[in-house]
């Protein structure tokens, strides 16, 4: 794009407004909202603050996801403007619900599809609506959310950057070139709007046919929420700002002007105050005839009706005003505040009454399960039944449903110590076992006792818990843990047979037998990981070294053989039955072996229940079926021959662990990073949750009476099933 002087780059960044080439464009219309990207990855949206300075934090966009492409041609594409609709029509048509999902969060965020009326004032123009129509579908997964994200911003460069940096440099949507619309696209739409003066301004650069100013003047009409208005109405009031407007913008050589009307028309006091400060700065618009258009009001450095630039008028409501160095300053009386930042309104907030600002400049009384008001400065809650003010803030209003919160359940302050709470009853809470087992990686199960391997800083955690007195002994040395590790290597993973307990780790792979010496049953492959075994043989995954390997239970110092053909795969879960082998690969495929390695297969890859994220975590198996959890939080089951993939549930946060009762009946549990022990039946329904607030629980195991998990706290706990 052509590039304004450096004389115009000093005047704008000062200005905080990242016109072209000065840095980033952070202002916005005030109230606009804008497509953003929460931590975990998932849109959301963000508002412009009252000033118009910066976008707030990022939140959860409205309407929210997981509605599908029913919901997407129904609801949402109906709702859109026209430029938009085509976009819509296609990801509906691809009957992919993951995808449709995508661009309803997408549209959500940006206001559309939420169950309100389109916004007003974005604009649309060929670099968007061409970007949303023409180019997101093609692109992978990746980036076609931040592709949507960024149409729906409606912000002609960052469209076109978009288009150019991000799709055409990775060699997609290579034939689109909307920009050179955009000319025509700012005279027709966008121009027609503005008011006398940047009319014919916004019309003389449209005709001047140079495509980079066009675009980047849209770019700056997006932020100011003009160009055109999508619901017909009028342009959004500029009135804060017409001194501005009428004294200064048709006085400044024309690329300036142009940013000087963006400014004026965004309607916001605190940017068109930023533009005449610079420009005062420079040596421009300074009101008393020296370059300016307002040379007849006199000094403007300090007085309170023309403060800064003829007009602009420093408010006395309950305040005494002030104006120095062309600048307003309130003196407010006791007990209001000028919680706008607009001079001109004076100190318009009552801080003994008002609910929004109450004590305080956005000190907000919540009305959240709750009917809020503000006397004498302070919140008074009136909660709704069922509802109750626990955390004592009164931002958040009454935040707990006593029937159901398992930290209140019933009344503030009651823990049901693990259990759940229904209808504010505490159920059975969790047993703790053991504790100063950090940081396991695994649990198994046998007859008598809990065995937990891990690592800790200082060694590794490879022990044997009694599952009636909580008595812990190292596997190792038959001993009670002390104050050192259980041994000096890393643990990773565990298998019981009748001949021992089979220990991957940093020093291979070791056999822990009833009684007895350790063994290395092999050293042969670094970093041994997942691991299953019979009694006869021994199976494992490496982590970095790849593939997936065997060697015979009972003979120390082997070398085992390497039987998958795929050692580019590292690590992988990995699970058993009598004949067959089961292992996962990162890609999100299934694989099914023999135990000799024979007989090769792939029976499940690529999910369509989602299109990121597919990599199974943790792997299961009973007498019918596989089970595994992904990253993004669904819980799969899977016929061993392949057939019949099922999700049992969806939308868990960050599964750590899976368990599953090994006949064909009962259910399958798993543990969340969020400390919530949960399960489902295997023939699927309702998820239930047994115990909460059990912060980084990472391993889980089952028996006939109980589930059992361990936290990265070194906390062993168990409950019933």
């Amino acid at each position: 794009m052509r590039r304004p002087s450096l004389s115009v780059c000093l005047v704008v960044s000062a200005l905080a407004y990242g016109g072209p080439g000065c840095g980033d464009d952070q202002l916005c219309a005030p109230g606009a909202r804008s497509v953003c990207f929460l931590p975990d990855g998932a849109l959301g949206a963000q508002q412009c603050n009252e000033d118009g300075t910066a976008f707030g934090a990022c939140g959860s966009a409205p309407g929210g996801r997981g509605s599908g492409c029913g919901h997407l041609s129904e609801a949402c594409c109906p709702a859109l403007p026209a430029e938009l609709r085509a976009s819509c029509d296609a990801a509906a048509a691809a009957a992919n619900d993951a995808a449709c999902d995508d661009y309803a969060g997408s549209a959500s965020a940006a206001g559309f599809c939420g169950g309100g009326a389109a916004p007003d004032g974005v604009p649309y123009g060929p670099g968007c609506a061409g970007l949303l129509n023409d180019c997101c579908a093609s692109l992978p997964a990746q980036l076609e959310s931040a592709c949507h994200a960024t149409g729906f911003r409606g912000n002609e460069g960052l469209c076109h950057g978009f288009l150019e940096r991000d799709a055409q440099a990775s060699g997609f949507c290579e034939g689109a070139d909307h920009a050179a619309e955009s000319c025509s696209y700012l005279a027709d739409r966008c121009c027609p709007s503005l008011p006398g003066g940047p009319r014919e301004r916004c019309e003389e650069l449209a005709a001047e046919a140079d495509t980079d100013l066009c675009v980047d003047y849209l770019s700056g009409a997006a932020d100011a929420g003009r160009c055109p208005t999508l619901g017909g109405g009028e342009p959004p009031s500029a009135a804060a700002c017409d001194a501005l407007l009428e004294t200064c913008c048709g006085a400044l050589e024309p690329t300036l002007a142009h940013e000087c009307d963006l400014s004026a028309l965004s309607g916001s006091r605190a940017r068109c105050e930023a533009f005449e400060g610079a420009a005062r700065a420079a040596g421009l618009c300074l009101g008393d005839g020296g370059g300016g258009a307002g040379g007849g009001c006199g000094d403007t450095s300090s007085d309170v009706d023309n403060c800064g630039f003829c007009g602009n008028v420093c408010g006395d409501q309950h305040a005494v005003p002030s104006c120095a160095a062309g600048a307003c300053s309130l003196a407010c009386d006791l007990g209001f505040g000028d919680c706008d930042r607009d001079a001109a309104t004076g100190c318009e907030v009552d801080f003994e009454s008002d609910v929004d600002n109450c004590g305080g400049c956005g000190e907000a009384c919540s009305d959240r399960n709750a009917s809020a008001a503000c006397e004498a400065g302070a919140c008074v809650l009136a909660c709704d039944a069922g509802f109750a003010d626990c955390d004592g803030a009164p931002s958040t209003g009454c935040e707990v449903e006593l029937a159901a919160d398992p930290f209140h359940c019933g009344a503030c302050g009651n823990s049901c110590s693990g259990g759940a709470c229904e209808d504010g009853t505490c159920g059975p809470g969790a047993l703790q076992l053991a504790s100063g087992l950090a940081v396991p990686s695994a649990l198994a199960v046998d007859a008598t006792s809990v065995y937990v391997v891990g690592f800790q800083p200082a060694g590794g955690i490879a022990v044997r818990v009694d599952k009636a007195s909580g008595a812990t002994t190292c596997l190792a040395t038959g001993a009670t843990p002390g104050a050192a590790a259980c041994g000096s290597e890393r643990f990773e993973g565990i298998a019981l047979t009748g001949a021992g307990a089979f220990v991957t780790g940093s020093t291979g792979v070791l056999r822990f037998p009833p009684s007895g010496a350790a063994a290395t049953v092999t050293a042969s492959v670094p970093d041994p990981w997942a691991v299953v075994s019979d009694g006869a043989a021994v199976w494992f995954t490496s982590l970095s070294q790849g593939g997936l390997y065997r060697a015979e239970a009972l003979f120390a110092g082997q070398l085992a053989a390497e039987i998958s053909g795929a050692a580019r795969e590292v690590g992988g879960a990995l699970a058993a039955d009598a004949d067959h082998l089961y292992w996962t690969w990162s890609d999100g495929t299934v694989m099914k072996l023999r135990k000799d390695g024979s007989e090769r297969r792939q029976i499940a890859s690529a999910q369509d229940f989602e299109r990121t994220n597919l990599t199974p975590q943790y792997l299961a198996a009973d007498a019918a079926h596989l089970f595994w959890s992904t990253p993004s939080g669904y819980l799969f089951r899977l016929d061993k021959d392949g057939a019949g993939l099922v999700a049992l549930a969806d939308g868990q946060p960050g599964p750590a662990g899976i368990a599953v009762d090994p006949e064909g009946g009962g259910a399958l549990y798993w543990v969340n990073r969020l400390g919530s022990v949960r399960k489902v039946s295997k023939a699927g329904g309702d998820v239930d949750t047994l115990a909460v607030g059990q912060v980084g629980a990472i391993a889980i195991a089952v028996d006939e009476a109980f589930v059992y998990w361990a936290t990265q706290a070194g906390d062993l706990r168990r409950i019933a099933k």
